[in-house]
C-alpha cells in the first residue's frame, strides 16, 4: 500500500526541494512507495507524484518527520542489564582486554545475560528491538550471532540485512573480537569486493596498548572507505591520517566516559574526513538507545569545547552511517530522497523549539510519536499508528505514554505483546537453572523428533573467568538482576552518581528528561 506522510520534514538530504541543502526542514510530504522505498520527497505546493492521488495520507502536523536513527555499535544481547562497573574500583580501565577479566564482570555481565539467550532466546531479541525502535532506531549493529536469518523481522539488524534478498548477507561484516593478521587480510579483500566491515578497535585510553590494533588494520590494508571502525579512543589525534581513504568510526561516548574517563577524539576524526556515526553500546555500560547516547555526545561536545551543532550530532545518527551501510547496501538509507528506504521517525514538537536539529536531540522516548520501517508503521501514537495503517498492534506503555507496538513472532508471523515478552523473561529470571535445563532438554528432544533446530542465539562479548562455556559448573548460582525499563527513567539517572570514570559529566544526562 502506498503512503503519504506530511509533516515539518527534515530530510538530511542536499536533495531537499528547497534552499538549505542537508539542513534544510519545510513543510512537505514524503511519498512511499508499496515497496517500501521513499518516491518522493516534496513541498505541499507539489503535485504528487503518478499513483499517490488516491494513497493513504497521514498528516502529522507540526511535528517533525526526519530519517530514521542508525545505531552502528550495539550488543542487544545484554540490553535487559543494568550499567556495571567493578565495585570498589578507584581507577579507570586502561583498555578492553581489562574489565571482563573482573571477578564480579562473569556472575553479573555474562552469566544472566546466558540464561536470556539460552531460555528466552526470542523473547530478549524483542525486548532489546523494541527498547531500540522506542528511542527512534531503525537500523541496529550487534544483533547476537544466531542460527537464523533476522532480516525483515523488526528494525533492520545490519549484519543480516538482505533488503528482500536482493543481497548477500555477507554485505556488512563484523567482528567484536581482535582478528589477526591473515583474517584481517581476508576482510580487506571483502571490503574491496564491496562489503563492509564494522569492528571494535583500539578501545581503551589514549596511548593504551590496544592502539596496536590500529595498526593492525593498516598492516592489513583494511584502512579503507568501507572500514567502519568501532571506539578508537585509544588513538593519538595524528593517527588518523593514516586513513587515506576515509571511512567512518562510531563513537560511543558513555560507556568510553563510564570505562575509561575518556573518550574518541572527534575533532580529529572529523579533520582527517573520516565521518562520525553514534553508538549506545550495550546494558552495562551505555544508554538505552542511540537517542540517548545523541544527548551524551551533546554534554561532551559541549564540555570539550568543540564546537559541534545540533546539526554535526544528528547527522551522526542518521546521514552518515546511512552513507556507511548505502556503500555495501547499494541503496541509501539515513537520508530522506528519492529511491531511499522508508525508514523513518515523527518526533513530537510541543516543546516549542524552533530549530529542528535543537528538537530532535532533545527528544525523549515520550516525543517519539512514530515508527517506520520500510514504510510499515512499527510503533507509534495509538492515532498515527491507525492512521499510517498499522494492524495486529497491541498496547505498550513506554513511562506514563501509551504506544501501539505491531511486533510479531518472527518464526510464525503471529501477533505478539510486549507484556508476554517481559512474562516470559520474568520466568526466566524467577529461576535460570530451571529454564536453562528445559530450553537444553527441549533443544535436544526437538532434533531427536526429526523438526527442526530450536532458535538460537549466541553471546558476543567476553565472558570473563569462567570455567566452562561461559557458566559456572553449578547453574543455581546463577542471580539475574531485575530486567531494566526500556525507556531512560529515574533509576537510571540514579545509577549514575558516583559510579564509573564520568567524572560527574554523565549526571547532566538526566536534564533531558522529565524524572
Amino acid at each position: 500500500m502506498s503512503l503519504v506522510i506530511a509533516g515539518r520534514i527534515a530530510p538530511m538530504s542536499a536533495a531537499a526541494p528547497v534552499a538549505g541543502g542537508e539542513s534544510a526542514s519545510f513543510r512537505g510530504r514524503v511519498c512511499i512507495r508499496d515497496d517500501g522505498t521513499i518516491a518522493a520527497v516534496q513541498t505541499t505546493r507539489q503535485k504528487l507524484p503518478p499513483g499517490f492521488e488516491t494513497a493513504r495520507s497521514v498528516d502529522v502536523g507540526t511535528r517533525l518527520v526526519v530519517p530514521g536513527f542508525i545505531d552502528l555499535h550495539s550488543h542487544l544481547a545484554y540490553a535487559p542489564l543494568p550499567l556495571w562497573v567493578e565495585a570498589g574500583r578507584t581507577t579507570p580501565f586502561q583498555h578492553h582486554d581489562i574489565w571482563p577479566a573482573r571477578p564480579t564482570y562473569a556472575a553479573e555481565v555474562t552469566w544472566p545475560a546466558y540464561a536470556f539467550v539460552t531460555a528466552s532466546p526470542a523473547e530478549l531479541l524483542a525486548y532489546a528491538e523494541v527498547r531500540s525502535l522506542i528511542g527512534g532506531t531503525t537500523s541496529i549493529q550487534g544483533s547476537p550471532p544466531s542460527n537464523r536469518p533476522l532480516d525483515g523481522w523488526l528494525v533492520r539488524n545490519v549484519e543480516d540485512e538482505t533488503l528482500g534478498k536482493t543481497i548477500p548477507r555477507t554485505r556488512v561484516l563484523s567482528s567484536t573480537l581482535t582478528l589477526d593478521p591473515q583474517q584481517l587480510g581476508k576482510r580487506a579483500d571483502d571490503m574491496r569486493a564491496g562489503s563492509s566491515f564494522i569492528y571494535h578497535c583500539a578501545e581503551g585510553r589514549r596511548g593504551s596498548m590496544v592502539a596496536r590494533e590500529y595498526e593492525g588494520l593498516r598492516n592489513a590494508g583494511c584502512l579503507q572507505c568501507n572500514l567502519v571502525a568501532i571506539h578508537t579512543n585509544a588513538l593519538e589525534a595524528g593517527a588518523y591520517g593514516a586513513w587515506q581513504q576515509p571511512g567512518a568510526v562510531v563513537w560511543s561516548p558513555f560507556s568510553n566516559l563510564w570505562l575509561y574517563g575518556e573518550t574518541t577524539d572527534v575533532p580529529s576524526v572529523l579533520a582527517q574526513g573520516i565521518g562520525v556515526c553514534i553508538g549506545s553500546d550495550w546494558g552495562p555500560s551505555g544508554t538505552r538507545n542511540v537517542l540517548g547516547e545523541l544527548k551524551v555526545a551533546a554534554l561532551v561536545a559541549r564540555a570539550s569545547g568543540w564546537g559541534l551543532s545540533n546539526f554535526d550530532l544528528v547527522k551522526m545518527v542518521t546521514a552518515t552511517p546511512g552513507d556507511a551501510l548505502a556503500r555495501a547496501w547499494g541503496r541509501q538509507v539515513g537520508r530522506l530522497q528519492p529511491d531511499a528506504l522508508a525508514d523513518l521517525v515523527v518526533i513530537n514538537t510541543s516543546s516549542g523549539r524552533v530549530d529542528p536539529f535543537d528538537t530532535i536531540v532533545a527528544a525523549t522516548e515520550m516525543d517519539i510519536d512514530l515508527v517506520m520501517v520500510g514504510g510499515k508503521p512499527l510503533c507509534g501514537t495509538p492515532a498515527l499508528m491507525a492512521n499510517a495503517g498499522a494492524t495486529g498492534t497491541s498496547r505498550l506503555d513506554v513511562r506514563h505514554e501509551r504506544r501501539a507496538l505491531a511486533l510479531t513472532r518472527f518464526d510464525t508471523g503471529a501477533a505478539w505483546s510486549f507484556a508476554d515478552v517481559l512474562a516470559r523473561m520474568a520466568e526466566v529470571r524467577a529461576d535460570p537453572k530451571k529454564e536453562i535445563e528445559a530450553a537444553r532438554r527441549n533443544a535436544v528432544a526437538g532434533v531427536a523428533a526429526g523438526g527442526p533446530p530450536a532458535f538460537r542465539l549466541a553471546l558476543d562479548m567476553p565472558t570473563g573467568r569462567v570455567p566452562v562455556g561461559g557458566l559456572p559448573r553449578d547453574l543455581g548460582k546463577i542471580v539475574v538482576p531485575p530486567i531494566q525499563p526500556i525507556a531512560h527513567d529515574a533509576a537510571f539517572f540514579d545509577a549514575l552518581v558516583g559510579r564509573g570514570f564520568h567524572g560527574g559529566l554523565l549526571d547532566g544526562l538526566r536534564t533531558y528528561y522529565d524524572v
